[in-house]
């Protein structure tokens, strides 16, 4: 069971204090007939970690902000490549690569704004 911060335990239902309990009782069969509201709210909660994380990335960037394309980006060819903010499209970075890199003539590269990591003093 949870605690809080004042070190009294937080009251969960079963099965929220266990998770291997609950994921027991999903391959067991014995949440079969709520099993689609279950992965619904898996889906909805996943979504919005995901967005969260968009957000928080993309805070951090401006248009002129110096960053380098992380382990993360594809083609993996772009890896460690140095580029300035361009733009941003909805909760995409465009970023324009400091020299032409494979396919990309133009230097512009539109990515997820999580691939990106600030460089510093450059």
């Amino acid at each position: 069971m949870s605690t809080s911060s004042e070190g009294s335990p937080i009251p969960t239902p079963w099965p929220l204090h266990d998770p291997l309990a609950l994921c027991s009782a999903i391959e067991a069969g014995q949440l079969d007939h709520d099993l689609s509201t279950v992965i619904a709210a898996i889906n909805r909660r996943t979504a919005a970690i995901a967005a969260a994380r968009t957000a928080s990335a993309l805070a951090r960037l401006a248009i002129g902000t110096r960053v380098r394309l992380d382990q993360r980006v594809k083609p993996q060819y772009l890896r460690g490549e140095l580029a300035t903010v361009h733009d941003f499209d909805g909760d995409v970075v465009i970023v324009l690569l400091d020299r032409v890199v494979g396919r990309f003539s133009s230097r512009h590269v539109r990515c997820a704004p999580e691939v990106v990591e600030l460089v510093q003093g450059t």
